[in-house]
Parts: C-alpha cells; structure tokens; sequence
C-alpha cells in the first residue's frame, strides 16, 4: 500500500475529508456578498484597496452600519479570502 495514496485506506473517503476541510472556510451570506463588493471594488482577487475605502465600499453597496462593515471584514479576515497590510486591505488570491 502507498502510504501517500488514501483511496487505498479502507474507510477514507476523499469528498467527506476536503467537505470537512472546506467548513472552516464557509463564511454567512451577507460576508459572501461583502467579499464580491470589495474584490470588486479592489479589481479582483490578488488585489488591494485601503480598508477606509472598503469600509465605506460596503456601508454604501451594503447599506451596512460601520461595526456591521468591520464584523464583516473581520469574518472574511478570519477565514483567509482577505488579508490585512499596512492598512490596506487585500483579497486573497484564488485558483479559479
């Protein structure tokens, strides 16, 4: 058996795994929604725009109060689609 090869792992089952993997990434609704305001607002993925400018991106297309707009930041921050530098705010690149 290759140790490297778990369909060869009575038990394993490759789609239950990654699912289980990706539930760490799920974010609610309104943060999806907040994701597709500010990679847009930034140009796409790999993108950066100051966290000002997103915040007030989203309290204008989301009609967000500011802690909601934060909460949201921090939410997409949280589970790795965004990444805070020097005070801007970057969408994490993606494969797709």
């Amino acid at each position: 058996m290759n140790h490297c090869d778990h369909r060869a792992v009575p038990g394993f089952n490759t789609a239950v795994e990654t699912t289980r993997m990706d539930e760490g990434r799920r974010i609610p609704p309104f943060a999806e929604d907040t994701l597709a305001v500010v990679t847009d607002a930034a140009g796409g993925t790999g993108e950066a725009l100051p966290r000002d400018e997103a915040l007030d991106v989203i309290t204008d297309v989301e009609r967000f109060n500011k802690a909601d707009a934060e909460d949201a930041l921090a939410q997409l921050e949280s589970r790795g689609y965004i990444y805070l530098v020097d005070g801007e705010v970057r969408i994490t690149p993606t494969d797709e």
